[in-house]
């Protein structure tokens, strides 16, 4: 933590300074002008008094997930992860995105270990960057980007943020608000924060087809309720069967069952039952580990909300935001949107 990190908290409570009450920036604390105080640990801020039970729920899940690295950081996950999000927002490559943030001073609401914002993010990128995650997984973020100059790393709830209104440029938030007990509350939290004239960048999960929705509500149900450790265990079988169902290479056509939400057409087994019946995923080119990495990210977190088009557009208008891009995707729902 530098002293330019430091200018930009405020107390998350009373939305007033913060000053360094004892220790260092290394090692210290924090305490605002009403006497609350705050812990820095290894260089970063920790606002972490601030969490529900259940949001504390939440830092478990993403702590774990993120520290296993062998589980998402392979070369091959990246470059997928890459050329995913890169699309999905709007530009014409990685260097596009990193060129549309330049000279920003940008906050990673969600950054967990810094992986989305690495798709962008390299030595040729400058402007001010400042990744927040509930959970552990910020220290991990600092080990893959805070080599970078004026990347800063702060640990606090996404509902209650250390930052006064008007402090970024932009905010990225990929596949993070839906984990919090509301994504609409999530979004109009990160929105004033944004200067007028912003961009806000975020993705949420899409609803799915009704037998989907409703075995997704079951397992969950069931897996959010054991240790990390426990529940990654649970959902090796799960992985298995997308890996058998992957393997059998055998497409059907299908004809439109509107009770079941399912569209005619011709489709490969495995990904039929994926989309409209159970989160079975599986992906040839990544690892068994890294497979089974995308379904705990799903069935483990206590809340994954799922959206619809228009309810995102609607809030979006109702927190002033005008939608510059809209990408809509079976599994999601992406979007560009200017603070006007």
């Amino acid at each position: 933590m530098d002293d330019a990190l430091l200018r930009l908290l405020v107390d998350p409570q009373s939305g007033g300074p913060l000053t360094l009450a004892s220790g260092t920036l290394e090692e210290g604390l924090l305490s605002s002008i009403d006497g609350a105080t705050h812990p820095i640990h290894v260089g970063i801020p920790r606002f972490t008094n601030v969490t529900t039970t259940d949001q504390r729920r939440t830092e478990e899940t993403f702590a774990f997930k993120w520290a296993r690295r062998e589980a998402y950081a392979s070369a091959g996950a990246k470059r997928l992860l890459t050329d995913w999000l890169v699309a999905k927002y709007g530009f014409a490559d990685r260097n596009a995105m990193r060129d549309h943030f330049s000279g920003m001073r940008i906050l990673d609401a969600g950054c967990g270990a810094g992986f989305s914002s690495s798709a962008w993010l390299d030595e040729q990128w400058h402007g001010v960057w400042v990744g927040v995650d509930i959970s552990t997984a910020v220290d991990v973020a600092w080990e893959r980007l805070g080599g970078f100059a004026d990347t800063h790393f702060v640990q606090a709830d996404l509902l209650a943020l250390p930052f006064a209104p008007e402090t970024f440029d932009a905010i990225f938030s990929e596949g993070v608000l839906h984990h919090t007990p509301s994504t609409e509350q999530a979004l109009g939290a990160l929105v004033p924060l944004l200067r007028l004239g912003g961009e806000i960048l975020f993705y949420v999960y899409r609803r799915k087809a009704p037998m989907r929705e409703f075995t997704d509500d079951h397992v969950r149900a069931l897996v959010s309720k054991l240790p990390p450790n426990e529940a990654w265990e649970a959902l090796r079988p799960v992985t298995e069967l997308g890996r058998a169902l992957a393997a059998l290479q055998v497409e059907v056509d299908v004809p439109e069952v509107p009770v079941l939400g399912i569209a005619a057409g011709r489709y490969d087994v495995q990904r039929l039952i994926y989309w409209n019946f159970a989160k079975l995923f599986w992906n040839d080119d990544l690892s068994f580990e890294e497979n089974l990495h995308v379904n705990f990210d799903w069935y483990h977190p206590r809340y994954a909300h799922r959206q619809t088009e228009d309810e995102v557009r609607s809030w979006c208008g109702d927190l002033g935001l005008e939608i510059v891009h809209f990408d809509v995707q079976e599994s999601g729902l992406t979007v560009r949107a200017v603070r006007s």
